[in-house]
């Protein structure tokens, strides 16, 4: 089996852990080999080396860690040290728990490409001359139906509702950049369908901030819900994610 640097992620998040959350490279790379199981009689492959005499397998351990620092699950500020971050316990947690890696279907996004690591240079070499990987704001990490991070904004509140509706009763019809946002169809006890105007917003009160007329819209969807004498109907999928997982 052909492995690629990102098979080494979640391990090298394990051999860290196990390690006491930081260690020398030369403490790693034997903890990383035990969690995968590599041999050379399994994976001859990998134990090929290349002009420069480094092992295939430990070099692509070098470009997953690489790639952990540009998302900060790892901490590269101590010169020779690989350090595990808050946001990388936080991606194991979410694994050990789900056995789901929330950051599946990530690195296309991000334009990284797996055979990076085959080429003649360095992980950091490489990764700069992606132009477009831009560690961007996120939430805490979610991790349902491939939605890696919470919301931050209306946008990602759209994103995920998209990815419930179905589930939630709903059906899009249509959405658009003027109010009310989204003209849905609802389920209804009877299993027949309602029409239903829906505006979103990160929080709940930017509906009022907003100054939205509350007699064109039928639904609320939001993440946050803090408008406490709100008298529209909201959903709030903070509330419901946890379901999902």
């Amino acid at each position: 089996m052909e492995l690629n640097f990102m098979d080494f992620e979640i391990p090298l998040l394990q051999a860290l852990v196990k390690l006491g959350g930081k260690a020398k490279p030369k403490e790693v790379y034997p903890v990383v080999e035990k969690i995968m199981g590599l041999n050379p009689q399994d994976f001859p492959n990998e134990y090929e080396k290349y002009k420069s005499k480094v092992i295939k397998w430990q070099n692509k351990t070098a470009w997953a860690r690489e790639y952990l620092k540009r998302k900060y699950q790892l901490d590269g500020s101590e010169r020779g040290i690989w350090k595990l971050t808050e946001i990388g316990e936080e991606r194991l947690n979410h694994f050990n728990r789900t056995q789901k890696d929330p950051d599946e279907g990530l690195a296309p996004l991000l334009g990284v490409d797996s055979s990076l690591s085959e080429e003649n240079i360095t992980p950091r070499e490489g990764f700069n001359r992606i132009a477009n990987i831009q560690i961007h704001e996120t939430g805490d990490i979610l991790g349902v139906r491939g939605i890696v991070y919470e919301p931050i904004n209306e946008q990602g509140v759209i994103l995920l509702f998209a990815a419930l509706c179905h589930d939630l009763g709903f059906m899009i019809e249509a959405i658009r950049n003027a109010f009310p946002d989204a003209l849905l169809r609802r389920r209804n006890a009877k299993g027949t369908w309602n029409s239903c105007k829906a505006e979103f917003e990160y929080k709940s009160s930017n509906f009022k901030s907003h100054k939205h007329d509350p007699n064109q819209c039928d639904l609320i969807i939001c993440w946050e819900h803090d408008w406490q004498d709100c008298q529209k109907e909201v959903l709030c999928l903070k509330e419901l994610a946890n379901e999902f997982k």
